[in-house]
């Protein structure tokens, strides 16, 4: 194409085809340069798909191990849960019991006491009281009634 423009002559040189024509050349230089050649590229191509197979796999693997933690960490949520629950359920029975057995208390100290003694009793005065008690039990004589329960229970 160069051949084919004549630069010696009274006309002035067509930079502008030439400047196009330098253009041209570097494009083509460019796309035939061992780089761009069909084979490299195919040959880039192929190194990439190996590339991009192996992290998905390990992709693939990192995200089995998480789900399996997920569900493990899931397993032991439930199983933690069900013990909370297991748990709130004795306090509960421990807290009727307790209320149960305070309640009980206030029944025996209301049959126990006289009318002019007070619930607040010191330790002392408790353990005379039952001690007071007790050897009252031992003065009666059962005897009678417990042959009363021995011929009943025949």
């Amino acid at each position: 194409m160069i051949l084919s423009v004549n630069l010696s002559g009274p006309v002035p040189a067509p930079y502008k085809i030439l400047h196009g024509f330098e253009n041209m050349t570097q494009e083509l230089k460019h796309l035939l340069s061992p780089q761009r050649a069909p084979e490299r590229l195919l040959q880039l191509a192929h190194e990439n798909l190996d590339t991009l197979v192996t992290e998905m796999d390990e992709l693939l693997t990192r995200a089995t191990k998480v789900t399996a933690d997920g569900e493990q960490t899931r397993q032991d949520a439930e199983r933690t849960n069900d013990r909370a629950k297991s748990l709130g359920q004795f306090v509960k029975g421990i807290l009727q019991a307790a209320e149960a057995a305070n309640e009980d208390a206030i029944k025996l100290n209301e049959t126990l006491r006289t009318q002019d003694e007070t619930l607040e009793k010191s330790l002392p005065e408790l353990q005379s009281e039952a001690n007071r008690m007790i050897a009252e039990l031992r003065s009666r004589e059962l005897n009678m009634q417990e042959r009363i329960a021995q011929d009943e229970l025949k």
